[in-house]
């Protein structure tokens, strides 16, 4: 039952910010760029209040390890890997301010359709698209999150790395962030209905890495391509070592 009014109210809030507070935010914002900032802001609280909630009804518990390697409110480049569907509402809980890129499903949501419009968050079904709006965003200073497997991981699977976020760090030669999420018990992931509550508490754990610089892996004479793999690999051992850690320390 709490997990079902979470999701109700998840949806609803969405529904009626869409409606009511994005528009005024747009109509009294001097330009579209200040407006999308206003409207991050709002998201902010509102996935913070989330997860207050989810917390306060025994559905979740949580711990959020080296955070202040986020202190910095703009021109941060995240990347996270993927286990369930809170995992965006964790990371934009920690910023004020932050773009993501979202995949084209979520623009037809009717509860979700209106967020994506007003906060100016990327669509990730056009690649070239993509990588020149990423690209434009982090020159801008703006936070940017991207998710390397672009979907949710599936449970007992190896990691999937897409083509997205290596081509974004590579073309923008920008340090990037790390972000390593796992949840026990398993739940909310790609194999698994919302409804499918554990018989237990879930637990989400959150490490914040290092800055990455990308410059070593970007040769002169390596293509585009061999560097996408390279900045793919160090993605991959990153995310599979800090799931290690977390499996490891329980």
């Amino acid at each position: 039952m709490a997990t079902g009014l979470s999701f109700s109210v998840f949806g609803a809030g969405a529904l009626v910010i869409s409606l009511t507070l994005f528009p005024a935010i747009h109509l009294a914002s001097f330009d579209r760029r200040r407006a999308n900032l206003g409207c991050q802001y709002v998201v902010h609280l509102s996935f913070r209040f989330f997860i207050w909630m989810m917390k306060s009804l025994g559905i979740l518990s949580y711990e959020i390890v080296d955070a202040e390697k986020l202190a910095r409110d703009t021109g941060n480049l995240i990347i996270a890997n993927h286990p369930t569907l809170l995992d965006v509402v964790f990371i934009i809980s920690m910023l004020p301010r932050t773009l993501c890129v979202v995949k084209k499903a979520a623009w037809s949501n009717p509860f979700l359709a209106g967020v994506m419009w007003a906060t100016g968050y990327i669509q990730s079904d056009d690649p070239l698209q993509l990588i020149a709006e990423c690209v434009q965003s982090i020159e801008q200073e703006n936070n940017l999150l991207i998710f390397p497997e672009a979907t949710r991981t599936v449970p007992g699977q190896p990691l999937k790395l897409k083509r997205g976020a290596a081509s974004v760090i590579v073309e923008s030669q920008k340090l990037f962030i790390p972000l390593v999420i796992t949840c026990e018990p398993s739940t909310l992931t790609k194999a698994e209905k919302w409804f499918e509550i554990p018989s237990r508490k879930m637990h989400f754990k959150i490490t914040v890495g290092d800055k990455v610089d990308p410059q070593p892996l970007l040769t002169e004479d390596a293509g585009r391509s061999k560097s996408n793999r390279r900045v793919n690999e160090v993605i991959r051992e990153l995310f599979s070592m800090g799931i290690e850690r977390h499996e490891r320390s329980g």
